[in-house]
């Protein structure tokens, strides 16, 4: 039997039903691979921010026993395509004790655009675990654990005989169509190799060097693929699970971006990234005023890449 209450009752029993042990329920939206965080009760009893342990693989690095820090990160890769799965990890604890975790998502099949998933602290269930098996150990606090801290005319001469990219971003920086953006970026796709390389224009990115390779794992390019779009727009980075957010855009002060993937037949092979320091910077409704940019920037492209291949 359900019992039905009003929104604070039942606010009130769920807190009972979880009692002391820190839990963190959330809800992954698989097409923006965005993560939401629907309740983190009595989280502030964890040593570390389990919130940005989801989110950001490089902290899972630093904090997940190197034991488990694959399992964990198949199941954080499952949910991000739509799949359920769990995983038991451990991490750090004061006293240089250990916490036990365990992280469950489940799909519905009447909402197959979301994850949804709880990270609970199992500490007591395992400690009960290995003393009825004979393997009686000290409490979780006292537990010792190893841890592993447009437009053609204006593009046409964009590209010098160098066979540089550079200029095209800067070209198309500086006619700026639609919401305006802060930087600019262009991932050529090396899918075959599980790379991408990543050129930049623009003050958020003065710091980065140009032709930088990230794992194509994790990427906007494998998002796309996998689930066939069009584009895509992140509205806030920061709710973001996908590791190149993390690698890149969070580091360069990125709140928002909006992707466009261009192909070669079947083939990906190029995304136009549009980069801005604010959330929502790119509502859908917005989304056909970049347009004018697509089939400049693709013959551009094509332009640059015979060039490089056939330098004078």
């Amino acid at each position: 039997m359900i019992l039905e209450t009003d929104g604070e009752s039942q606010t009130g029993d769920l807190e009972n039903c979880l009692g002391e042990s820190p839990t963190l329920l959330w809800r992954i939206e698989v097409r923006k691979s965005r993560i939401e965080i629907l309740r983190c009760h009595a989280c502030d009893r964890l040593p570390v921010d389990i919130i940005q342990l989801l989110k950001n693989p490089a902290f899972r690095r630093q904090l997940v026993h190197a034991d488990d820090l694959e399992p964990l990160n198949r199941v954080m890769r499952a949910a991000q395509r739509g799949e359920g799965g769990s995983a038991v990890f451990r991490i750090p604890g004061r006293d240089a004790g250990t916490i036990w975790l365990r992280l469950s998502g489940y799909v519905d099949p009447s909402q197959p655009n979301y994850v949804w998933g709880n990270l609970s602290d199992v500490s007591d269930c395992v400690a009960a675990i290995r003393e009825k098996a004979g393997d009686a150990v000290a409490p979780a606090a006292a537990r010792k654990s190893r841890t592993r801290r447009p437009a053609d005319d204006v593009l046409n001469p964009a590209i010098g005989e160098d066979g540089r990219i550079e200029p095209v971003l800067e070209t198309l920086f500086a006619h700026q169509v639609g919401p305006g953006f802060e930087g600019i970026l262009f991932s050529d796709i090396f899918r075959r190799k599980n790379k991408v390389v990543v050129y930049s224009h623009g003050h958020p990115f003065r710091d980065m060097d140009q032709a930088k390779v990230f794992s194509f794992e994790g990427t906007i390019a494998e998002t796309i693929l996998t689930f066939g779009l069009d584009h895509l727009v992140v509205s806030d980075t920061l709710d973001s699970i996908k590791a190149i957010d993390w690698a890149l855009f969070i580091p360069a002060g990125i709140r928002s971006y909006f992707a466009k993937p261009f192909f070669g037949g079947k083939t990906l092979h190029s995304v136009l990234i549009l980069c801005s320091t604010s959330t929502d910077r790119f509502p859908e409704e917005r989304i056909a005023e970049f347009e004018p940019l697509y089939a400049p920037f693709h013959r551009a492209v094509k332009r640059w890449r015979k060039a490089v291949k056939n330098p004078k």
